[in-house]
């Protein structure tokens, strides 16, 4: 730690004798409280258990301007997290330090960031369907580790991103995934778009071997809010497609599936309905590698209910308190052929200061 920071400083006194600049602190502050019910149904599909935890993330921002279009800055924050209940000694809740160069070109309507480094996931924009990253790997998952570029001009925006999770090794697999989401709105009504993933699971020096699983979910997106007085109302619908490999076994998946939103919106309160059809998209969420490890949730980071009929019914409030403070009340519920599965019940309360 102490010598990323020399990195850091280092760096500031060395751009800062060549161009304007201005130094900004953030306070960034997260509490979450997220209650997974699921004796319904055994905990056959996810289990029951509680994300409870308060993150706290100060952090250092020197800016400085490349020329009249051209922006940079140079980041450096310390995620300090506190689960509820835990009796861990101070210096042990340090679960990460964000770290990264972020240059941004302004022109008219038309605007392209580039991001590298250790950067925060909020900075990723675009939408993403659960198939691809489930709430509960976003909630815990804060940061990402490589690159992430982004473009927007008038009615398109698309970015591209690259997050490296694990570094090849003796008993440590590399494992890389690049991810995509981009739009088009073509009238005040319909929105054409896409999200991806395409994610690397090798192997290491004791179970080698690689397992691909790739994801593309093209969509219409149908925003009704225009001509309804009151009410925000919209139905997203998409297919996904999915390659899948294990490269050891030469066990090939191609796995295809479809998905429907709808999201009504009255002032902060929300209604949102996610309904899908597909093949079992965890095909090898039991399997395992040539040491013996079961590949699970290291494998699949979205939600585990993608195989046959699955439903999704989420209630909420989310008002926004000011500019820089947000809340999130909600309740999830969650349906299969089954019936009744389970549900989640969720308090959120973020501030970045």
């Amino acid at each position: 730690m102490k010598k990323t920071i020399t990195i850091f400083l280092l760096l500031l006194f060395t751009f800062g004798a060549c161009a304007p600049h201005k130094i900004r602190f953030s306070l960034d502050t997260q509490y979450l409280f997220d209650n997974h019910e699921f004796n319904a149904s055994g905990g056959e599909i996810i289990p029951s258990e509680t994300f409870h935890f308060v993150r706290f993330t100060p952090g250092i921002c020197w800016e400085f301007s490349g020329s009249e279009d051209w922006s940079h800055s140079l980041n450096l924050g310390l995620d300090l997290i506190k689960d509820a209940g835990s009796t861990v000694p101070f210096g042990k809740i340090l679960h990460e330090a964000p770290l990264y160069i972020n240059s941004c070109f302004n022109q008219g309507d038309t605007q392209f960031t580039a991001i590298f480094g250790v950067y925060p996931r909020r900075l990723v924009e675009g939408w993403y369907s659960e198939l691809i990253l489930s709430e509960e790997t976003a909630q815990s998952d804060f940061n990402l580790e490589g690159t992430l570029l982004k473009y927007s001009e008038g009615s398109v925006s698309a970015e591209l991103g690259m997050d490296w999770m694990g570094k090849y090794g003796y008993d440590t697999k590399e494992r890389f995934q690049i991810f995509s989401a981009g739009c088009w709105r073509l009238t005040d009504m319909l929105s054409l778009g896409w999200c991806g993933s395409f994610y690397h699971y090798a192997g290491s020096v004791t179970a080698p071997g690689v397992v691909d699983n790739h994801i593309i979910q093209p969509y219409a997106l149908f925003d009704f809010s225009s001509i309804l007085p009151v009410i925000r109302l919209s139905i997203r619908t998409s297919a996904f497609y999915s390659y899948q490999k294990d490269r050891v076994r030469d066990d090939l998946r191609m796995l295809k599936g479809y998905e429907m939103e709808l999201k009504a919106q009255w002032k902060s309160f929300y209604f949102l309905n996610t309904a899908s059809l597909s093949d079992d998209m965890l095909p090898f969420y039991y399997d395992t590698d040539t040491a013996g490890n079961v590949y699970g949730d290291n494998l699949y980071r979205g939600s585990k209910f993608y195989s046959g009929f699955y439903d999704r019914v989420e209630l909420g409030w989310a008002p926004r308190l000011s500019r820089k403070a947000s809340l999130k009340l909600s309740v999830r519920l969650h349906y299969n052929p089954s019936g009744y599965l389970g549900n989640e019940q969720r308090f959120s309360l973020l501030f970045l200061l």
